[in-house]
C-alpha cells in the first residue's frame, strides 16, 4: 500500500482519538458510564489498527524517507487508546460508585481534557505538515500539561489532608491525572519522531 495511503491512515485515527476524550470528559462530568462504553469502542479500533499500520510501514523499508520516523507512532497513538482505556476504566468506577469530585477537582480535570484536546489535534497537524513551530507548540504544550498536573496532585494531596476530598475519589483523580501526562507525552513523541 502506498505510503501517502498509510499516513492518511495514521492521520484518521486521531479524530477517533479526539471523540474519546470527548467522550471521556462528558462522562466525567455528567458521570455517565454509557458514553464510556462508545470511547471504549473507539480505543478497541485504535488497538485493531495499529498492528496493520506497523506492519505496513515495516514493510516500505527504506523506500520513503519518512518511513524510519513513522515505524513507533502507530504504537505511540496505540498506548494513547491505553491511557485513554486507563481512564475510562477510573470513570467508570467514579460513576458506579456514585463517588463525587470536588468542584475544584472538577475544574482541574476539564483544563486537563481542554489541554489534551488541543494537544492531540495539533499532534495530528504535524502528521500532515510536519512543522516546526507546531512540534514545538506540542513540546511546550506538554510540558505545560505535566506542570499542571502535577500542580493538581500537590492542591489534590492538601485538599485531602483538609478532609475537602473523599479519600475514594483519591485513587481515581490521581490516575486520570497519570493518564492525562502520558498521553501528553506519546503526542509530544510522536511530533518529535516526525521532525527528528
Amino acid at each position: 500500500m502506498p505510503f501517502k495511503e498509510t499516513v492518511e491512515d495514521i492521520y484518521g485515527l486521531f479524530p477517533k482519538l479526539l471523540e474519546a476524550v470527548e467522550l471521556l470528559q462528558r462522562s466525567a462530568v455528567y458521570s455517565n458510564p454509557r458514553l464510556l462504553d462508545d470511547a471504549d469502542t473507539l480505543a478497541k479500533e485504535i488497538h485493531l489498527r495499529e498492528k496493520d499500520l506497523t506492519e505496513r510501514l515495516v514493510a516500505m523499508g527504506r523506500s520513503e524517507p519518512l518511513v524510519q520516523k513513522m515505524v513507533s507512532i502507530p504504537g505511540h497513538i496505540e498506548r494513547i487508546g491505553d491511557y485513554i482505556e486507563s481512564m475510562s476504566k477510573a470513570l467508570r468506577i467514579k460513576a458506579n460508585g456514585g463517588i463525587l469530585f470536588s468542584d475544584k477537582a472538577m475544574d482541574e480535570i476539564n483544563f486537563l481534557f481542554e489541554k489534551i484536546k488541543d494537544i492531540l489535534s495539533n499532534t495530528s497537524d504535524m502528521l500532515l505538515a510536519r512543522n516546526r513551530i507546531v512540534a514545538g507548540y506540542v513540546r511546550e504544550a506538554e510540558l505545560a500539561l505535566t506542570r499542571s498536573a502535577n500542580e493538581f496532585a500537590t492542591m489534590h494531596e492538601e485538599r485531602l489532608i483538609e478532609g475537602l476530598c473523599m479519600p475514594k475519589a483519591s485513587s481515581i483523580y490521581l490516575d486520570m491525572l497519570d493518564a492525562f501526562k502520558a498521553i501528553a507525552w506519546h503526542s509530544k513523541e510522536i511530533a518529535q519522531k516526525l521532525l527528528d
